[in-house]
């Protein structure tokens, strides 16, 4: 949700390269977590989205006494309220999860940024459908059955 909290992902015909940035309290950053996943051992990657009532009960909260606030001090009371409805929206989290070897490595990231996870999404599995193509025989020797036949007279 705050923009100086950022992270990446990247896919090449070898890895999924991760780097997270770690947190104090969710505001202030403290470090990098980094990870390389092998092309070879990811078995799918999903996306799916979650709720948390905690986030949107403290953010409810948060927000009307931001509200309560303003007739008191309006700078503080906006400043409250704003806050409330960010808990709120972070209540909202699209999670990209990467099978790999038997556990998932998931990355989270709010709802408003789906299209981002959608795009690694298919970035990680044009990259197996490539790795496994390299490797299927069968798929080798039927486009090499169909290239001689465009020879033939």
């Amino acid at each position: 949700m705050l923009f100086w909290i950022k992270g990446s992902v990247s896919v090449d015909y070898r890895f999924v390269k991760v780097v997270e940035q770690n947190t104090v309290l969710g505001l202030i950053p403290a470090g990098k977590h980094k990870q390389n996943i092998p092309l070879k051992n990811i078995s799918a990657a999903s996306i799916d989205t979650s709720y948390s009532v905690k986030d949107f009960i403290v953010g409810i909260i948060v927000a009307l006494i931001g509200l309560a606030m303003i007739n008191s001090s309006a700078l503080f009371g906006f400043l409250a309220f704003i806050i409330g409805v960010g808990i709120f929206l972070n209540g909202i989290m699209t999670k990209l999860s990467i099978e790999k070897a038997g556990s998932a490595y998931e990355i989270s990231v709010p709802f408003y940024d789906k299209q981002s996870l959608v795009y690694i999404q298919q970035a990680i599995e044009e990259a197996i459908s490539t790795d496994i193509d390299k490797t299927d025989q069968s798929l080798y020797h039927h486009r090499l059955a169909e290239d001689d036949m465009d020879d033939v007279q």
